[in-house]
């Protein structure tokens, strides 16, 4: 933060803000300078947050912002205000999610099988190592996070709600994301909270990954409580390597894990879905709760609804059991408003000026060894920004083969839509992942770098990949090699250079997203047609 920053109050007005970073409103972000980008996301940061917050990119000094990470670029004096939502995860079909998801299912399903089975003791066992999630700073708590965590009291508590509701008696309740629904006392807070604790293990393990990606310092962590053991069905001590923050340890989360209010929600069910089925049905039937305007359109009004169907998550439950389709309906509305846009995370992010910043950070990193780091680094938010939430959670120099080969990065393909998803469904690429290589130099491609990627591909780990260099001299001999591999069954590869790249964040800038998917193609079908 700038030394002439000012610390946002409600007496200071935005103009003043602005006029203090160098500013002046309204800011033109058409094309802007590396240093008006770095003024501008310091005062976006200040209107945000509130105040001279540190962001964990900015502590462990990054070199990409929160549209160029694959995880929450989280304030670490406050709670982020988002959850981590269930069933975001397990609607999902990659790699990590399925990890999560399973998770998930198995530790609630032994709850619920041990209630069943009138074992409370078991019950209580598992839910007392649920502990407040600080480590990950989300939620709403103000001022230094402090969670809402389950503990042995709430542990009580939640077995007690659990056995006394209506879902659990008639066996309704059958997933986690689905308590909030149901359950007397259970907020998204507890939910978030609950599989914040289940997924402990698998979210440190995420963090070491992208601590290895952005060179973050980790140590030695054993202080954030045991990790679910999806297989073995039980919690387990571990330690963990993990980065600190005065002291602290820190959880990254997945941006596609998140979101800013909970996918099943109780009160959005019931006032959106219940409620509106129910008015429908009484208009249908003639119901005596029927008004009759002047000009004969007749209609029932909701108040009238709510006043003989008051909010009570028993009887959303009974509504369930009743009208299953209508949960499903719910259910497949949420699902298909997919993963948090960069927006949702930054107020003021303007993605056309972020990308311009981008074009010039990699036209001023200079070509050569010396800085491959700087180049591999920006590569990767790159690739973040334009791709995400089709490729996610990158990985730095993966092994294989018992360590034998290693990868410069590896995303996990969660496309469900566009180029990378046909990658995905294709019989010839099966991309599972999606390997990028990248070479900070501008002599020719030939065999061995090609031959390379190439090798890193596998039945299990898919068969495309993307080789990033500054500069081809001869590209149509390039294509011809690609094509050459593609041909012999080997994999297909797509080489982009600087130029290439430039014209993807250009399509950005220019607000012509779509236009990427396109150029894609384009270049599949050059070495494939």
């Amino acid at each position: 933060m700038p030394d002439h920053a000012v610390r946002l109050t409600k007496h200071i007005e935005f103009g003043d803000i602005a006029a203090a970073f160098g500013l002046s409103l309204p800011i033109e972000l058409g094309h802007v300078s590396q240093t008006t980008f770095t003024r501008y996301s310091s005062f976006r940061g200040m209107i945000h947050y509130g105040g001279n917050m540190p962001r964990f990119s900015t502590v462990f000094q990054l070199s990409n912002e929160q549209a160029a990470l694959d995880f929450v670029d989280i304030e670490l004096s406050t709670d982020t205000r988002l959850y981590l939502d269930p069933y975001a995860i397990e609607i999902r079909e990659d790699e990590w999610s399925s990890i999560c998801g399973d998770h998930i299912r198995s530790f609630f399903n032994d709850v619920l099988s041990a209630l069943r089975n009138d074992d409370q003791a078991h019950a209580y066992h598992l839910l007392s190592h649920l502990r407040e999630p600080n480590e990950t700073y989300l939620g709403q708590s103000s001022g230094t996070p402090n969670g809402r965590g389950v503990g042995d009291f709430k542990a009580r508590q939640f077995v007690h709600a659990l056995r006394k509701s209506r879902a659990f008696e008639t066996g309704l309740l059958a997933d986690i994301s689905e308590a909030e629904l149901f359950i007397e006392g259970i907020g998204p807070d507890t939910i978030s909270d609950l599989t914040t604790n289940i997924l402990r293990g698998v979210l440190a393990e995420y963090t070491a990954q992208q601590c290895e990606l952005h060179s973050i310092p980790t140590r030695a962590v054993t202080s954030i409580g045991p990790a679910w053991n999806a297989a073995r069905l039980r919690w387990e001590a571990r330690t963990f390597q993990l980065p600190t923050h005065k002291r602290r340890p820190i959880l990254l989360v997945p941006k596609i894990a998140v979101r800013h209010r909970m996918s099943l929600d109780s009160q959005e069910f019931y006032n959106h879905h219940m409620i509106e089925f129910l008015r429908q049905e009484y208009l249908q039937s003639g119901s005596g709760l029927v008004h009759t305007f002047k000009n004969g359109r007749k209609d029932v009004f909701k108040s009238s609804v709510k006043e003989r169907h008051p909010f009570v998550k028993d009887d959303l439950a009974d509504f369930v059991r009743r009208h299953p389709e209508i949960l499903d309906e719910y259910k497949q509305l949420k699902g298909a408003q997919g993963a948090l846009a960069p927006e949702d995370f930054e107020k003021f992010f303007d993605e056309r000026a972020f990308a311009q910043v981008l074009i010039e950070r990699l036209a001023a990193i200079p070509f050569g060894n010396e800085h491959a780091s700087a180049y591999h680094s920006l590569s990767v938010g790159i690739c973040t920004f334009l791709f995400y939430p089709s490729l996610i959670s990158p990985i730095r120099e993966h092994e294989i083969h018992q360590g034998r080969k290693r990868i410069d990065i590896k995303f996990t393909n969660a496309a469900t839509d566009g180029f990378f998803h046909s990658m995905l469904a294709s019989d010839q690429a099966r991309a599972l992942n999606v390997f990028v290589e990248c070479k900070n130099y501008t002599k020719e491609m030939n065999n061995p770098e090609l031959d390379q990627l190439a090798g890193r591909f596998g039945h299990q780990r898919g068969r495309f990949g993307m080789l990033l260099c500054r500069q081809m001299d001869n590209r149509q001999r390039i294509v011809e090699r690609c094509r050459d591999t593609a041909s012999d069954n080997r994999g297909l590869m797509l080489v982009f250079e600087d130029a290439d790249l430039i014209q993807m964040l250009t399509f950005v800038v220019q607000g012509r997203r779509r236009a990427i998917d396109r150029l894609l193609r384009e270049r599949l079908s050059e070495i494939t047609d």
